[in-house]
């Protein structure tokens, strides 16, 4: 309304609205009537002209705002979203505007917080804008649907405290760390109010059927058919410990293997795991047929295969060192015994014994959506190894002494994993949901000093390049890269389409020659693509690939994903 409109009654209520909704005036006026009055000297007149008279209650000047309650958000960030400034008119409206920023502010980090209604101009000091902030905290969590895991579990994993903020971007990296346990098959948390500020939460858990007892045969293409025992609790005494023990007979050379692993997740009140190995096993290197006719034309004697009899122990202690950060040590000392091959002088060089003691260091960082089947985040690890061996003389099978590396030894290794989830659909509504994904793994290896054989790299098979034999490259250096694109095609089958390449080379066993598999002194890129298919078992996922290398076509069957 401007001088020279024409001065009714209508446009004299109209101007009293509009000063009225712009919430500067009558915070102590009972209504609308009384904080804004408009009136004409004289009320109708003749030429329809008038002077206007506007009474207001004005709201107080406001010369400092004091935030108290901000709690996990400091008050310089909550000043941020007050507009109204020390010198200006309080005014109602925007300091409404301003509660409900401050509010979402929270909510948008996860957090529940409302501004009180002890908020605004101080009764004993109008001039002060109070702005109070009740941010809710957790009164008690209870857990439901466990039978065997005991609640001290889920309280030591979860981040969530009783009487801390609470928050459900915490809460819900809570549920995925317990998931990642592989103790449930489903937790679902829901939250409560018990009063002002306070929040109680249930989690609904159900949980997996963990330890078991089994026994079987099996066969590999290293191995060949062994018969196997397995005695395997993910969840010893109902505390999350682990405690595996596997025995395994026969194979190619009909020996015993036994096995014993206990880890132990939180140690102490830093979450120190600790994590212990025992073993007296025999591990093959290669497969059966890479050493097949390898004997010269004199007979050194009738063994044919490579494996490794290795008893000793590995230790490990880890810890957190940061969100999504593990730093570890570990000590591995074992004993190292293979077995006296019907080789050449010059081939029987990799046939070397002795006791062994290397201590390492890991560096890891993993934002994996879930550990066992991700489909988003990345996992890092970097390692670096400081060992040595106290090696013996080697024998072929007929007792002919062996020249190869002999003495105390000692050396270094530093390796470098990459793995890279890419979800093409969007993230999981649900923990377990499958989605397709694109899967990328980056690893190098490399050495220094004397580094037995059975400490090299090795290259190829179901684990690292699919399309060649187990260990088909061998050497003191390692580059090796993967991408898998995995489409779910039922419930529990997954379809994969892989690309593998890459190559072990480099070392003191140059002149090896084991079916005309040369090491290789340099970098050869090989490359193996295939395709193969996931089902998901009580077991975990069982893998069949088949991928296609340069020297043609392998099948591969293992459990788990690759990487």
């Amino acid at each position: 309304m401007k001088v020279g409109d024409p001065c009714t009654d209508d446009t004299l209520n109209q101007i009293a609205t509009k000063l009225w909704k712009t919430g500067l005036f009558g915070r102590h006026s009972a209504s609308q009537d009384e904080a804004v009055k408009v009136r004409a000297e004289e009320n109708n007149p003749s030429n329809g002209l008038c002077k206007v008279i506007i009474e207001v209650d004005e709201n107080e000047t406001i010369q400092q705002v004091s935030i108290s309650g901000s709690g996990p958000i400091k008050p310089d960030v909550i000043q941020q979203k007050i507009h109204i400034k020390p010198g200006a008119v309080y005014n109602e409206n925007q300091f409404l505007a301003d509660t409900i920023d401050i509010q979402t502010l929270y909510r948008q980090q996860g957090f529940s917080a409302v501004v009180t209604g002890d908020s605004g101009p101080d009764p004993q000091n109008p001039s002060v804008l109070r702005v109070v902030i009740l941010v809710a905290r957790v009164a008690d969590i209870h857990i439901t649907g466990n039978r065997r895991t005991k609640k001290a579990v889920f309280l030591r994993v979860m981040q969530t405290k009783v009487g801390d903020y609470y928050n459900i971007l915490t809460l819900n990296k809570d549920r995925q760390k317990l998931y990642n346990l592989g103790l449930f098959d489903d937790l679902n948390p829901s939250e409560t109010d018990a009063g002002p500020g306070r929040v109680n939460i249930t989690l609904s858990v159900i949980e997996k059927r963990t330890s078991s007892i089994s026994a079987g045969i099996g066969y590999s293409n290293q191995q060949q058919l062994v018969g196997r025992v397995e005695y395997s609790d993910p969840n010893f005494r109902g505390m999350a410990e682990s405690l595996n023990l596997l025995w395994e007979t026969g194979g190619v050379v009909n020996k015993n293997s036994v096995e014993l692993d206990f880890t132990e997740p939180y140690l102490d009140r830093h979450q120190t795991q600790l994590a212990v190995q025992l073993y007296d096993k025999i591990i093959y290197r290669f497969e059966s047929s890479l050493f097949n006719g390898v004997a010269s034309s004199n007979e050194f004697g009738t063994s044919t295969y490579y494996y490794e009899e290795r008893a000793g122990a590995t230790v490990t202690l880890s810890r957190p060192i940061a969100e999504n950060w593990r730093g570890a040590v570990s000590f591995r000392g074992e004993n190292v015994r293979t077995d006296n091959l019907d080789l050449d002088p010059e081939n029987s060089r990799i046939i070397e014994n002795g006791p062994l003691l290397i201590v390492g260091g890991t560096l890891l960082h993993n934002t994996r959506d879930l550990d066992l089947d991700p489909i988003s985040g990345g996992f890092q690890s970097a390692n670096l190894q400081l060992g040595g061996a106290d090696l013996k003389q080697g024998h072929t099978s007929q007792g002919t002494q062996v020249a190869g590396l002999v003495g105390d030894v000692s050396f270094s290794k530093a390796s470098l994993d990459l793995r890279q989830y890419i979800s093409l659909q969007g993230k999981r509504k649900k923990l377990n949901e499958k989605k397709r994904a694109l899967a990328v793994r980056l690893m190098f290896g490399s050495s220094v000093g004397q580094l037995p054989f059975f400490e090299q790299y090795f290259v190829g098979g179901a684990d690292t390049m699919r399309g060649y034999r187990e260990d088909r490259f061998w050497g003191t250096n390692m580059v090796l890269g993967s991408v898998e694109l995995r489409q779910p095609i039922a419930n529990a089958l997954t379809g994969v389409v892989f690309v593998d390449a890459g190559d072990a080379w480099g070392g003191t066993f140059d002149s090896v020659n084991i079916q005309n598999y040369l090491q290789e002194s340099g970098f050869t890129l090989h490359v193996g693509v295939g395709l193969g298919i996931r089902v998901r078992t009580p077991l975990g996922p069982l893998r069949l690939d088949y991928g296609i290398g340069s020297e043609g076509g392998q099948i591969h069957f293992s459990v788990g994903n690759a990487f």
